[in-house]
């Protein structure tokens, strides 16, 4: 068997072994809890087809046969974006991409890095800190959105009690909710408002929100709507599963919180020692900085710190979002 014959089988069981593994990494992401609680929810409503009118929201869930498969894949995305944070959210995203082109940038002219990884940082970092900061930005919306949820579940529950129909209150509660529940809720009452079903406008506000309890509210509302019942206090009991759900994830960042501190600390102990060092000796520091070698132990140092707070931040770091 010649090199080639021998190279190119060795590359035709390289792409199998690689094909399989792909599908086995997403076989085994379709069987996460979180993955299989989006799947029910997305099951439970019937995404109805956009007809002229309809509220920009809906774009997020609408496939133009004129789109390739990025703008397929980047359009819910950037509706996400929108939907947390406004154009601020867009403004953080290309900062930190700039930021991070930057940073690379530097580092590449810099540092005595192998020349293999200099594009693998130029366009890596970006990518990173733009997947930072856009699940950052998913991540504080949650949270403010959790925070104020309990209460507004409360108020829809005096006024169902009262004899206000679910329709009214939901247009009405935007006055007595905090950002971003004032928002999200005052987008449902205009769409109630202009004649939209509260089916279409629930499964359209629970895909833009992307909130497991919301969820949960959306699902109580429509299995009211079709079976009837107490409303009132089924309400109730979620509202009451909503604060133990928030408890749950105060508490496990407390339990947590040793970790993230010495996290913290041992990425300020290199700084700080290099900072005395330079102030006490300045001569004795700066071997790092004007030597080759200097120059690689400042490289090996970095990427080992980096690695480190990677993986205690991993280890340290609890899903609660379901």
């Amino acid at each position: 068997m010649s090199p080639v014959d021998l190279f190119t089988l060795c590359s035709f069981v390289c792409a199998i072994l690689g094909g399989l593994m792909v599908i086995t990494v997403l076989d085994l992401r379709s069987k996460l809890p979180e993955a299989r609680i989006r799947t029910r929810m997305q099951q439970s409503f019937v995404a109805k087809p956009k007809v002229k009118g309809v509220l920009e929201a809906d774009a997020m869930f609408t496939v133009d046969r004129r789109e390739n498969a990025l703008t397929r894949w980047f359009s819910p995305k950037l509706a996400r974006l929108r939907t947390v944070s406004g154009k601020r959210g867009i403004r953080i995203v290309i900062g930190a991409i700039v930021g991070g082109e930057l940073v690379a940038l530097l580092m590449t002219h810099f540092m005595p890095l192998p020349d293999f990884s200099k594009p693998l940082l130029i366009f890596g970092l970006p990518v990173f800190l733009c997947m930072r900061a856009y699940n950052g930005l998913v991540q504080g919306f949650r949270k403010k959105f959790l925070d104020g949820f309990p209460d507004v579940i409360d108020l829809i529950v005096r006024a169902v009690r009262a004899g206000v129909p679910v329709t009214h209150v939901i247009g009405s509660a935007e006055e007595e909710c905090p950002e971003p529940l004032k928002r999200e809720f005052k987008l449902m009452g205009d769409s109630l408002q202009v004649g939209r079903d509260l089916d279409e406008v629930l499964a359209t506000a629970m895909r833009r929100i992307e909130v497991a309890d919301f969820s949960f509210f959306c699902v109580c509302l429509l299995l009211q709507r079709e079976t009837g019942g107490q409303l009132g206090e089924t309400l109730e009991n979620l509202a009451v599963i909503v604060r133990t759900r928030r408890e749950i994830r105060q508490k496990t960042k407390a339990l947590t919180a040793e970790a993230r501190i010495t996290t913290k600390i041992l990425a300020a102990i290199p700084i700080c020692i290099m900072a005395c060092l330079y102030l006490m000796n300045r001569d004795y520091i700066m071997i790092l900085f004007n030597t080759e070698a200097g120059h690689k132990l400042l490289t090996y140092a970095l990427v080992s710190v980096v690695f480190g707070l990677v993986l205690i931040s991993k280890l340290a770091r609890l899903d609660t979002s379901r």
